[in-house]
């Protein structure tokens, strides 16, 4: 009998970096009773090639109403036309032809950008530049300093306590009423910061809540989190503001756990609002429940480099 799988990506487009590299993860599930090994495999659009992605550990056993997650590695090859691009990712049982068996994800879309080469100054200017830049920098550093903004070199960090954005998160897609968010206090042998973290319990993949985090400026962010592991919690991954941003966070242990910050990607935002939604897209143990914690998320400013400024 054929396996009919089901193949979901964790979103719509990859969030592609400077270098135009991104990540993004595919859920494949099988639905039968019997466990089956599935392949999974990529299908680039017009104008790319299949060179440039990279599956993790492409081939797997898949139990009987479980699935597996995919981490697939997009490395657009330099000089390539900047525009929109897209892919598909598929999936199909190992002891039969992929025509008999394959099925697919929903288109999946990236956007190359052209890549800009370093400026170079001039060596005569350098020691003027540099005078210029030491008494620029100690006016700023008296206006930031009244102003309460960080001098420079001293990064922009946005810090919020998960919990604190409970009572504005959004559950989606559609779903049933047992699936749920609230702020959990301190249980189970673990001290959250805060005294309690974000809990999500979903049952099933594709679950997830929304929350909105206020950026302070243009520029491009490091994203973190410090999270929760239990022997209920499921394998997630975040978006922002419906791309992905890093791979799959695995989310079993045995026990109740709390990691250390977590560096999850980097991602260019502007002033403002931002959606950051949690993604279940599969889970290791067997269980019903597909739960997630987090203590607290946290956007670091990257700075830009000398010869972009």
């Amino acid at each position: 009998m054929t396996t009919e799988w089901a193949v979901v990506a964790a979103a719509e487009q990859f969030t592609l970096d400077t270098r135009n590299t991104g990540e993004l993860t595919f859920t494949v599930s099988n639905p039968g009773a019997a466990p089956d090994t599935v392949v999974f495999d990529v299908a680039p659009g017009e104008g790319s090639q299949r060179s440039w992605f990279t599956v993790t550990e492409p081939q797997r056993v898949v139990p009987g109403q479980g699935s597996v997650s995919f981490l697939v590695r997009l490395t657009v090859p330099p000089g390539t036309a900047p525009r929109r691009y897209d892919m598909t990712g598929f999936a199909y049982s190992a002891n039969t032809a992929p025509e008999e068996s394959s099925r697919s994800s929903g288109r999946v879309t990236y956007e190359v950008r052209a890549v800009a080469p370093p400026r170079r100054t001039p060596w005569p200017w350098i020691a003027a530049a540099a005078a210029l830049v030491l008494v620029v920098g100690a006016a700023v550093v008296w206006l930031l300093a009244r102003d309460g903004e960080p001098a420079p070199g001293e990064p922009r960090v946005v810090t919020v306590e998960a919990e604190s954005l409970v009572a504005g998160a959004v559950l989606g897609p559609p779903m049933g009423s047992s699936v749920a968010v609230e702020v959990q206090p301190n249980c189970c042998g673990v001290t959250w910061s805060g005294d309690a973290q974000l809990f999500f319990q979903g049952r099933a993949i594709g679950d997830q809540v929304s929350v909105t985090v206020e950026i302070p400026a243009d520029g491009t962010w490091r994203f973190a989190a410090v999270r929760t592991t239990s022997f209920d919690y499921a394998n997630t991954v975040f978006t922002i503001d419906g791309a992905q941003v890093g791979g799959a966070f695995l989310g079993f242990t045995p026990e109740v756990r709390k990691t250390d910050w977590v560096d999850v990607g980097t991602v260019a935002l502007t002033r403002g609002p931002h959606r950051v939604t949690l993604v279940v897209v599969g889970k290791t143990q067997g269980t019903d429940r597909y739960f997630a914690g987090v203590d607290a998320i946290r956007f670091t400013e990257v700075p830009a480099p000398a010869d972009a400024r």
